[in-house]
């Protein structure tokens, strides 16, 4: 073998290694070098790693850089707004803990789904999403990696996984056995797959895996993971028919094939796809397809589901001393401290979103009249979102006509635009709208699209005023002033 052979070879061991331990931070690139945290650009993450290490050294605890801008991930999330749109992130309407500000800011408590869920709002997306109020004890399972190369047929997981399905009245043998066939053939933890069945389904038997069918169609057909099911007319009904539907499609005959192949699907078409944990599969923000190649839309689903993996290792391994390792992604501009819970006691009043209340005080009543008067005297000039909160008939400039409207809905004789936003449309094809103002292209929309625009800019950049909107077909984000009117 002559020198520069040999050099070449020395070379490329000595680069590949350095590479593997370097701690450069590649976008979209894990590491395993927390101390490489910068404090600057991901404030406090580095901190609480740390501190969950210290009492769980054994744990492999990873990031992700994934080289996405914090704000644009949150309005990349906040999409597809109005029950028919089928939001991409829901909360409960049966339990107050998740009331108040938990609730869109736009779609408010229009029911979604199968009618017991509500659009999530912006704080509550930036809550779930921050991951520093993740990385603990408890809730870090949610960033556990879920492939696996283990053999799953064995005592040891077989009795971990009984013990578990006593908590159900309809995980039998059968189930458990198709649990441990499913993980091995594909590759996925099976106290993974017990999780999320236990996380679609609950402890008790319902329609979609009782085997009895729905209304006379359907008996014999099981469907574990809710594949399929959902129903944007907000009644239980539909999102059961479509989930049978599909289960039928399938084949899902019997227990054993519905789980067996629901794991297929859930393998190659999430964690193949480097959706490997359930943070990821609730928030796509590593595989292709950003914020729409999602598992569901229950906003919880990942801590929930989380919560419910930690349950069972901790039925095999009491003091959780086990090799498991964690992928926690990190974002560009994230902010300085985490996102706080949102209130439950306080609602949304976004000024700009209430026509007529001139006054910011949350009501309309004849003070804001009079407001309005007074800015067509000249004497009280609105501006900002008091003017465009003045635009009650959502036509561009102030009138008459505004303030004839708004006597007329304090008499009980007229209604105020639907939403209270100014409504308009695109006009121009392929307007482009930015996940922020200037920022990232999500969707384009077609001339003659209907908006409604939340928030007009006060400052231009480069000189484009870039406008906050929410179309007719649920796409949210800025838009070029110049493409609206």
């Amino acid at each position: 073998m002559n020198q520069r052979i040999k050099k070449f070879i020395l070379f490329f061991i000595i680069f590949n290694i350095l590479l593997a331990f370097s701690s450069v931070c590649f976008a979209g690139t894990e590491s395993s070098d927390i101390n490489a945290i910068d404090d600057n650009l991901y404030p406090g993450v580095k901190a609480k790693i740390q501190a969950v290490k210290n009492v769980h050294p054994s744990w492999n605890i990873k990031v992700e850089y994934t080289d996405l801008d914090w704000n644009e991930v949150i309005n990349g999330e906040h999409q597809a707004h109005g029950a028919a749109n089928n939001p991409t992130n829901l909360v409960t309407s049966s339990s107050s803990n998740y009331g108040g500000l938990w609730i869109c800011e736009i779609c408010g408590k229009e029911k979604c789904d199968s009618g017991y869920w509500y659009c999530a709002s912006t704080q509550a997306i930036e809550y779930m999403m921050d991951v520093r109020n993740s990385i603990n004890e408890t809730d870090i399972f949610q960033f556990m990696q879920l492939s696996t190369s283990s053999d799953s047929n064995n005592d040891t997981v077989r009795d971990i996984l009984k013990r578990m399905a006593a908590s159900t009245s309809y995980i039998d043998n059968e189930c458990v056995e198709a649990i441990i066939t499913a993980a091995n053939t594909y590759h996925v933890d099976p106290y993974y797959i017990m999780a999320k069945i236990i996380g679609e389904q609950g402890t008790k038997t319902t329609t979609l895996i009782a085997g009895n069918g729905y209304n006379g169609q359907y008996v014999g057909v099981y469907n574990f993971f809710n594949i399929g099911a959902t129903g944007s007319d907000g009644t239980s009904a539909t999102v059961i028919r479509n989930g049978l539907a599909y289960a039928a499609s399938q084949g899902w005959t019997s227990k054993t094939k519905a789980i067996v192949d629901g794991t297929r699907i859930i393998s190659q078409s999430y964690i193949a796809k480097e959706q490997d944990t359930l943070y990821y599969q609730k928030f796509n923000v590593v595989g292709s397809n950003l914020y729409n190649h999602q598992y569901q839309q229950n906003i919880l689903g990942a801590q929930n589901e989380g919560t419910s993996l930690r349950k069972i290792y901790l039925k095999m391994d009491s003091n959780l001393s086990g090799n498991y390792t964690f992928v926690i992604p990190l974002y560009k501009n994230m902010p300085s401290t985490p996102a706080s819970r949102p209130s439950t006691t306080s609602s949304h009043v976004i000024f700009s979103q209430v026509m007529g209340d001139l006054n910011g005080d949350g009501q309309i009543n004849i003070l804001d009249v009079v407001i309005m008067i007074n800015h067509l005297k000249g004497t009280q000039k609105l501006s900002g979102d008091y003017l465009e909160a003045a635009k009650v008939t959502g036509n561009l400039d102030v009138t008459i006509t505004d303030v004839v409207l708004l006597i007329n809905y304090l008499k009980g004789t007229a209604v105020l635009p639907s939403g209270g936003y100014q409504t308009a449309s695109i006009t121009s094809d392929g307007t482009e709208v930015k996940l922020s103002k200037g920022g990232t292209t999500y969707k384009t929309l077609n001339n003659g699209t209907s908006i409604k625009v939340i928030s007009k800019a006060s400052m231009d950049i480069n000189g484009i005023y870039w406008d906050l909107i929410v179309s007719s077909n649920g796409v949210y984000g800025y838009i070029n002033r110049n493409n609206w009117k």
